[in-house]
């Protein structure tokens, strides 16, 4: 089996079924029909690897984006509780994260759902609530999927969160990785997936300790102020460790 077969396949493996994708749109369908009972007219979207079709089997969650329209009058925190508040109603156990509510599933699922209120008619770009600092985070959901789809490298992205979780990697976001194997893959062929994943390990290696990956969507939001250095050194060693690896079975295989 060539490096590029044996690639493919690991790829195959972590297509989630028909059944599993139809499961998570019937949770979305949930949710969905739960918040509907909150005014405004707000508009749901699958956001996260799910939108952007980077999902993997290995190990993956649902993130659901609730926008308001630029309309409202609502404040960005009051729809923010508002959300909460609805899905208490319903679920036994709904935590409070830095953007979004997590809904807790057996097994280490968990749906994000996403509350903010769009900036453009076109709810091309919104703002956030932050619970950390009580201010807001402006973001576009739309320019996130968009710069993962239209990159032309979805398959060596599903493959590096792979080599993440089955080697405990601690990339926080996986937007972050998904950008850095972007930026690594430049100049590869995309047909190449093993130099794809060389280049997108290499420049993991040589950038993570010292490089600010700033978000596409708004540059004043660094998507790699909250790796500590401890996580950078851990992230360097894992990326250089896989670089070095005589087999693509030493990188990949549990």
């Amino acid at each position: 089996m060539s490096a590029e077969q044996y690639l493919r396949r690991l790829l195959a493996e972590q297509d989630l079924s028909e059944a599993e994708l139809s499961a998570l749109r019937g949770l979305r369908d949930d949710i969905q029909q739960k918040l509907s009972v909150l005014e405004g007219g707000p508009r749901f979207y699958y956001a996260g690897s799910f939108g952007k079709k980077t999902i993997i089997r290995q190990r993956y969650d649902l993130d659901i984006v609730m926008y308001w329209p630029n309309t409202v009058n609502y404040t960005i925190k009051g729809i923010y509780d508002a959300v909460g508040n609805v899905l208490k109603r319903h679920w036994a156990y709904v935590n409070e994260k830095t953007v979004s509510w997590e809904l807790p599933f057996q097994g280490g699922f968990h749906i994000d759902v996403v509350p903010g209120r769009a900036l453009d008619s076109q709810f091309f770009e919104a703002n956030l609530h932050r619970t950390d600092t009580g201010t807001t985070l402006k973001t576009s959901l739309k320019t996130h999927i968009d710069t993962v789809r239209s990159s032309g490298r979805r398959d060596v992205i599903r493959l590096m969160k792979l080599w993440r979780e089955r080697r405990n990697v601690p990339f926080k976001k996986s937007f972050l990785l998904e950008l850095m194997t972007i930026e690594g893959c430049k100049g590869t062929r995309f047909e190449d997936l093993g130099s794809q994943v060389q280049a997108s390990l290499c420049y993991i290696r040589d950038n993570i300790l010292t490089g600010s990956v700033r978000d596409p969507a708004n540059s004043n939001n660094s998507l790699s102020d909250d790796l500590d250095r401890t996580r950078r050194a851990q992230i360097q060693a894992a990326a250089a460790a896989a670089a070095a690896a005589t087999s693509w079975g030493a990188v990949f295989e549990p």
